[in-house]
């Protein structure tokens, strides 16, 4: 559905010397980027704030002008035909001013000659009963969902949303999760960045693991994280006596108990998955409160993938050398 052949484009940045005080020079970016998506399939896109996400995802939705390689959407050959075929939320979007999200939709929906989508764009992000509040009564979650109503408009084979949890309560987040299902089922690509590796376990069906620019790491999330020889986690808690022993595959590392809790565990296997299997053997001799099991923490997957020490995973700002390597 949507490729990313070599992709390349660094920001400019001042550079001023003595003689040239406007001076610029390519500063950060994406570099060198791979990537292709089908239709149906939801991709997480994930990395530590400036990581190059916002910027992969502007490239793709031709809002950014490649220094070098191709995007290559299928069926489209132009700039024009490509945007016509792609929507786009950025991570925040200030609707402000006078008007109601029924007006917003209709006059987005006038200028891109559609008929009367908005109204079920609106139904369809569950904005239908606030769609003649003022602009400015609606909270940032309400502001996220007009957004994606916007971003819907058209019907678009390829979705690409930046950070689209942001602001989002837990039963909104939800709901999100389950349109972006339904809209993948009828064929839809869908791309979605995220800083957190937790929003997107239970979304995505295959992860972009970014630094720097860089893709280092691609695929399901669970085989990244054995691949770079991470354990499989798992929360449990529970009713009565904590058990002696989980097994001898299984390191025990106490958590904090929660209310209506006699104890509570993170549960790291040496080896495997905690497939449905074993967490069925773990609760049959147990009164069990919680079983979760849990991603592993951004800087840790960075950590493994870049050989980076885990206090300097996050750090996303090109050195020097970095930025000049390929001038």
């Amino acid at each position: 559905m949507l490729e990313l052949r070599g992709a390349t484009y660094r920001h400019p940045i001042r550079r001023p010397t003595r003689l040239r005080p406007w001076a610029r020079a390519p500063g950060p970016g994406i570099r060198g980027i791979d990537l292709s998506i089908e239709g149906g399939i939801i991709l997480g896109l994930v990395g530590p704030n400036g990581a190059g996400k916002t910027t992969l995802l502007q490239v793709l939705a031709s809002l950014l002008p490649l220094e070098s390689g191709r995007v290559i959407l299928r069926d489209a050959q132009t700039d024009l035909q490509r945007r016509a075929a792609i929507g786009y939320m950025p991570e925040r979007v200030t609707w402000a001013g006078p008007g109601t999200p029924r007006q917003v939709m209709a006059r987005l929906c006038a200028m891109r000659g559609l008929d009367s989508e908005g109204t079920r764009m609106l139904e369809l992000v569950g904005l239908t009963k606030r769609s003649n509040d003022d602009l400015s009564t609606l909270s940032q979650g309400m502001k996220q969902r007009l957004s994606l109503a916007a971003t819907l408009l058209g019907e678009p084979r390829v979705l690409l949303l930046d950070e689209p949890l942001n602001g989002l309560d837990p039963v909104a987040q939800g709901a999100f999760r389950n349109l972006l299902r339904q809209l993948a089922d009828r064929g839809v690509a869908v791309i979605v960045s995220s800083h957190s590796l937790a929003d997107l376990e239970r979304l995505a069906d295959e992860v972009v693991l970014m630094h720097r620019g860089r893709i280092v790491a691609s695929g399901p999330l669970t085989e990244i994280e054995r691949g770079l020889g991470l354990r499989a986690r798992l929360d449990v808690a529970g009713l009565g006596e904590m058990p002696d022993d989980f097994g001898e595959e299984v390191e025990v590392e106490s958590i904090a108990v929660l209310q209506g809790e006699d104890w509570a565990a993170r549960l790291h296997l040496n080896e495997g998955e905690w497939t449905a299997e074993r967490r069925a053997a773990l609760q049959s001799d147990l009164q069990m409160t919680r079983l979760s099991p849990v991603p592993a923490e951004l800087e840790a997957v960075i950590s493994a993938a870049t050989g980076l020490a885990i206090e300097d995973a996050g750090f996303t700002i090109f050195s020097d050398s970095e930025v000049s390597e390929d001038d």
